[in-house]
């Protein structure tokens, strides 16, 4: 007898999409060009869009949004950063 096949199922961690592209980079090159039709200058906001969406994409990299706050956390000071709730990440041993 042939052992039993296990499948997993890969949908589970899918992120949501907007247009076929992730949600921030969908958002990244949307909100210029909604700017442009706003401001009645769409063909400005289409390059924009583009523009934003390529830079945003190549700065988050490989590691995503994960990847992008634990940037912000390790380079911005505790006064300034989103993470106030956490210990300051200049801090490298702990004592106590």
């Amino acid at each position: 007898m042939s052992a039993p096949v296990i499948r997993v199922e890969q949908h589970l961690q899918d992120v949501p999409r907007i247009l076929l592209v992730p949600v921030d980079e969908g958002l990244a090159g949307l909100f210029p060009v909604g700017f442009g039709l706003l401001s009645q200058h769409l063909i400005p906001g289409m390059g924009l869009g583009l523009l934003s969406f390529i830079l945003w994409k190549r700065f988050k990299g490989e590691g995503g949004v994960p990847h992008v706050l634990a940037l912000l956390y390790w380079l911005l000071p505790s006064e300034l950063g989103l993470f106030r709730s956490l210990p300051a990440s200049a801090v490298s041993v702990w004592r106590g």
